[in-house]
């Protein structure tokens, strides 16, 4: 790098001073009770504040992080965890248990622990996790598994310091669970896993499961009701959810010093399985394959199921972002994903009540962010957290579902998925997200509108890492961040900045469907660099070297 950094951006200073200013715990208000404190005492430890030009935009913020602290309560035991929220009283496996608590991860680290721990300790003498934890007790009816366990478990091992114990007690306890579900859940011998009814996959109400039974036959998760035409089913997702499973149980064994082949192979064969069973090439989709070999021809959010599990390579991805989940015609909807497609007959966009047969659901936004960034595809994912963005932060409620075409909130209130999807893609639009490979990504983008007239809006987000404050402006002009009240670069708007956990630099990559060029300052001098979207320029000596891209899947219609 060459040259003297230009001083920082004038219009920062403002903005800068707003964040400073702000006080969380104000904003949050008193606590209810000593867990609302002991909770937002760790938040307040993570550093993490929000400021805008917008009032409306900060407002919702603060109200995310109040009503998420009011979902931590004690469920099945003394020990407070995440609870879903709304009317649903306790904590799903398919959801609360893993990427609520994997995205909880980055704000109260205990408590996601707490979480994911729950489900080992409440775990069936046979090996079978209960598919909720309540006040009432665990569990057992149906499987109701979305998320991969043991990515979310893995995830937050990297991010919060390696507790060696909690990982090799949740290992035991998931491989406990793959043992239970392969001697049950196999009944054909394909090597698929099967669905025995629509809450196995929490797909309530979904037409994938329509004339199927919405809990297993006597409410026992082991049998199905042998007098259905076409149960059992082989489930796409179900199926998925297990490969990964697998694939990550490897790579705990060997982090706690075994061998994770037999894991590998175990994930192999599950992937084959997939493929062979519910993959229709013609399609290009993955379907249910029901009791008499048929394909259950409906096409629902399972594609995206399938794809956040880490099946398939970059180029399968494009596809299926340019047939489907970009499509106007299929997922991507005003406020995408539909929880089916737009062009099925069945489709229903009714978002009053727990429906997966057409609302778009906040369960399925906050999945989407691992499948798009597993493959790189980073701007893409920015015009579903723009649109979903404006409307929780017009919204009233943090609700279930919205409504596709309009962005309005439906069914149900307090819902820790919406309030986490809020707080998540803030901060991976606008914020500074530490990962668990050991990077911080400071995102140059600001909110839009929307809707109506333009606005230029502004924003400013703090985090605390290993001890270090880090601060981060943006506008439209471009991005200043800090690092314990020293610059730390400045960059044009429309770029990721990437360093280490201590802010030393390590890439640029691409936010944008346009390219992007100018400078990138720091205190060691200015590098001048262009980037098109979803590019990377690594930081290799003095230079910016290019390392993928640039790429970029635009809208289908």
């Amino acid at each position: 790098m060459a040259g003297k950094p230009e001083p920082a951006m004038r219009m920062s200073a403002g903005l800068l001073e707003q964040l400073r200013a702000t006080d969380p715990a104000s904003r949050v208000g008193a606590p209810q009770s000593e867990v609302d404190a002991a909770v937002l005492d760790e938040f307040l430890a993570a550093g993490v504040k929000f400021a805008a030009s917008s009032p409306q935009m900060e407002a919702r913020y603060y109200d995310a992080m109040r009503e998420l602290i009011a979902c931590i309560r004690p469920a099945a035991s003394d020990t407070p965890i995440l609870n879903e929220g709304g009317i649903y009283l306790g904590c799903w496996l398919e959801s609360t248990g893993t990427i609520n608590a994997e995205l909880l991860s980055r704000f109260v680290p205990s408590v996601a622990q707490a979480t994911f721990a729950g489900f080992a300790e409440h775990q069936r003498e046979d090996g079978l996790f209960p598919y909720k934890l309540t006040a009432g007790g665990p569990a057992f009816s149906q499987i109701q598994m979305v998320t991969p366990l043991a990515r979310s478990v893995w995830n937050h091992y990297l991010l919060n310091g390696c507790d060696r114990s909690f990982l090799s007690r949740m290992y035991a306890a998931m491989a406990w669970h793959d043992a239970w579900l392969a001697g049950h859940r196999d009944t054909r011998g394909t090597g698929g896993v099967e669905a025995f009814c629509a809450y196995d996959t929490g797909h309530d109400l979904s037409a994938r499961f329509w004339h199927v039974p919405d809990s297993p036959y006597g409410n026992d998760p082991a049998l199905w009701n042998r007098h259905n035409p076409i149960l059992p089913l082989i489930a796409p997702d179900l199926t998925a959810n297990i490969a990964c499973q697998r694939g990550y149980l490897a790579m705990i064994s060997e982090e706690l010093g075994g061998d994770g082949t037999e894991w590998r192979e175990k994930a192999k064969r599950s992937q084959a399985a997939l493929h062979e069973q519910c993959f229709d090439a013609e399609d290009n989709f993955f379907y249910d394959r029901d009791r008499l070999g048929r394909f259950v021809k409906v096409q629902s959010d399972v594609l995206l199921r399938v794809l956040a599990c880490e099946i398939g390579d970059d180029a399968f991805f494009a596809q299926a972002l340019e047939r489907y989940l970009l499509n106007t015609r299929k997922f991507f909807a005003k406020y995408p994903f539909t929880s089916i497609a737009l062009d099925d007959p069945r489709f229903d966009p009714a978002f009053d009540y727990n429906s997966w047969c057409g609302p778009t659901n906040f369960l399925s936004l906050i999945r989407a962010p691992h499948a798009f960034e597993h493959h790189r595809r980073h701007v893409e994912l920015t015009w579903v957290m723009q649109p979903t963005l404006a409307a929780l932060f017009r919204s009233q409620r943090f609700a279930q579902t919205l409504h596709p075409f309009t962005g309005r909130e439906g069914f149900t209130e307090a819902y820790s998925p919406a309030i986490l999807c809020l707080l998540d893609f803030v901060e991976r639009l606008c914020g500074i997200v530490p990962r668990p490979d050991g990077e911080l990504w400071f995102n140059g983008l600001v909110p839009e509108a929307g809707e109506h007239r333009f606005v230029d809006h502004e924003t400013a987000y703090s985090r605390t890492v290993d001890g270090h404050r880090f601060e981060l402006v943006n506008q439209s002009a471009g991005c200043m961040a800090l690092r314990d009240g020293e610059l730390l670069f400045m960059a044009p708007a429309g770029v990721r900045v990437v360093t280490d956990r201590a802010g030393a630099l390590r890439s640029i990559v691409g936010l944008s469907a346009d390219t992007i060029e100018g400078p990138l300052q720091t205190p060691q001098g200015t590098v001048q660099f262009r980037t098109g979207p979803n590019e990377e320029l690594r930081l290799e000596g003095d230079r910016l070297v290019r390392a993928h891209g640039p790429d970029l899947v635009p809208p289908t219609y």
